[in-house]
């Protein structure tokens, strides 16, 4: 079983290796804290009896804004908070996590892990496994990216989107950013599209999504030539959290 938490709602995705058989979706009426993401976790094992099930393992992904990108070549343990604090007001009850390098990309994840919701997990399943969504993310991500140009791919959920940008197989960025409307998307890809030196008119924009905004599509595709859409974006998203 995998469990995505966020702060605008939870998703449990119980699968088996020829795939997922049963999900359970509940979401936030707002960004919830780690308080109330815990309360909404319980709520939703009193009301699943598929949950009580044993699983041959269990993976927590946490998907949030508080994380960083370090390079692997660099990063020192002893001041893994630092990598944070510009970020974040990072609490003394924060467990501050780091998932393991991504090789290809010299690249680690540091990023705050909810003790509330660890402690949960290890109560009712003992070890289990826990991520930030971009590792495993980029981790997909990195084994499409072109060695010919450059590549964007928006990874475009409820309030916030990922961008991560590779320049012919290298990765460039990885960031993640708040959306109310379209022009908020099109304002941080042209910005950072900039200030990594992209020409829009030669990089490749790929969004992945829920369902295919055609006003985003629209606005996007004036200022950059090659936009596409993720079609199955369900199945993109249980090949990242199902592993």
């Amino acid at each position: 079983m995998s469990v995505l938490i966020h702060q605008d709602g939870l998703s449990f995705f119980i699968y088996t290796s020829s795939g997922v058989d049963h999900t359970i979706v509940k979401s936030f009426k707002h960004e919830s804290n780690p308080i109330e993401i815990l309360h909404e976790i319980e709520m939703v094992y009193e009301q699943n009896s598929l949950l009580t099930d044993s699983f041959d393992e269990v993976n927590v992904v946490y998907h949030h804004s508080i994380f960083t990108g370090v390079p692997a070549s660099i990063y020192d343990e002893n001041h893994h908070s630092d990598y944070l604090k510009y970020n974040t007001r990072i609490l003394e009850t924060d467990v501050i996590s780091t998932d393991d390098v991504i090789e290809a990309l010299d690249y680690k994840t540091v990023y705050i892990a909810y003790s509330n919701i660890n402690n949960y997990f290890f109560d009712k399943y003992g070890d289990f496994n826990y991520y930030h969504y971009s590792t495993l993310a980029l981790l997909q991500h990195s084994q499409k990216a072109s060695i010919d140009k450059s590549h964007i791919i928006l990874d475009i959920k409820q309030s916030h989107f990922y961008i991560t940008i590779f320049e012919k197989g290298t990765l460039k960025l990885h960031n993640c950013y708040p959306h109310q409307a379209a022009e908020d998307i099109l304002y941080y890809t042209l910005f950072t599209a900039q200030h990594n030196n992209l020409d829009p008119e030669l990089m490749d924009l790929q969004l992945i999504a829920a369902s295919k905004d055609e006003a985003l599509y629209d606005l996007l595709y004036t200022y950059v030539r090659n936009v596409s859409y993720v079609l199955d974006s369900k199945a993109y998203t249980e090949k990242i959290l199902c592993v």
